[in-house]
């Protein structure tokens, strides 16, 4: 009997690190040597420049290749454990947007709903969250910070006191943990330490919205954040 494969859908941006991963297995670019720029590499694949850089991230963060300032973009070490781990990593990146959707729209009404919900206690876990949240972004320790941010999200939809809407973000906020999307936070806070108290700021304002149970304002501080995390998504 015929043994038949599964059909694949790939991205784009798979398909262009599987094209430069197979060029450096053939050979054709060695360790140190230098890719094409990003246009030319763009034009001869048929691609977008945003899909070829997706999957440009992918193999730096997987060691395989590194940018260097104003020198273009070098092989940096192949192998297959490192091969693995970008194609791993472009599989993960494919929720990153759909789950950014999903919880924009979700946590606009969830803030709303928690602003008249929210009891004295939720206040006070929310208050908790948000000193750690000051403290680890005053040393910018980027682990502590990450816990917090995602806690103070969870608390807001506790809040709620609504047990369906925790179980729709909970997966939502997992996602967010995953290795790609936390290895891209890490990489631009550490670019730039004022993301730190960039973000910090806009979950302050968030909560000082939900104690006065403010919902308009809570709502447009929440749109603000998502805002935020949209531009840096992009970058």
């Amino acid at each position: 009997m015929a043994k038949f494969k599964r059909i694949e859908r790939k991205r784009k941006s798979t398909y262009a690190a599987e094209q430069i991963l197979d060029a450096i297995r053939q050979s054709e670019y060695h360790v140190g040597d230098k890719l094409p720029p990003e246009r030319e590499i763009a034009e001869q694949m048929g691609v977008s420049r945003a899909s070829l850089r997706e999957a440009l991230s992918a193999l730096q963060l997987a060691g395989i290749i590194e940018s260097r300032s104003g020198a273009g973009t070098y092989v940096l070490k192949a192998g297959f454990a490192e091969e693995y781990r970008a194609l791993t990593l472009l599989e993960e990146s494919e929720n990153l947007q759909e789950t950014f959707e999903a919880r924009r729209v979700l946590e606009e009404g969830i803030v709303k709903l928690a602003c008249k919900r929210v009891s004295a206690q939720d206040l006070q876990t929310l208050a908790e969250v948000l000193s750690k949240m000051q403290q680890s972004a005053q040393v910018q320790d980027f682990d502590v910070f990450n816990q917090a941010n995602q806690r103070f999200h969870l608390t807001i939809v506790t809040a709620t006191h609504n047990c369906l809407l925790v179980h729709a973000l909970k997966p939502l906020l997992e996602v967010m943990r995953g290795q790609l999307p936390r290895e891209l936070r890490e990489k631009y806070y550490r670019a730039d330490g004022q993301h730190f108290q960039r973000t910090f700021e806009i979950h302050r304002q968030i909560f000082q919205a939900v104690e006065k149970k403010d919902g308009v304002q809570a709502v447009r501080k929440m749109a603000e954040h998502f805002d935020m995390l949209e531009r840096d998504l992009n970058e």
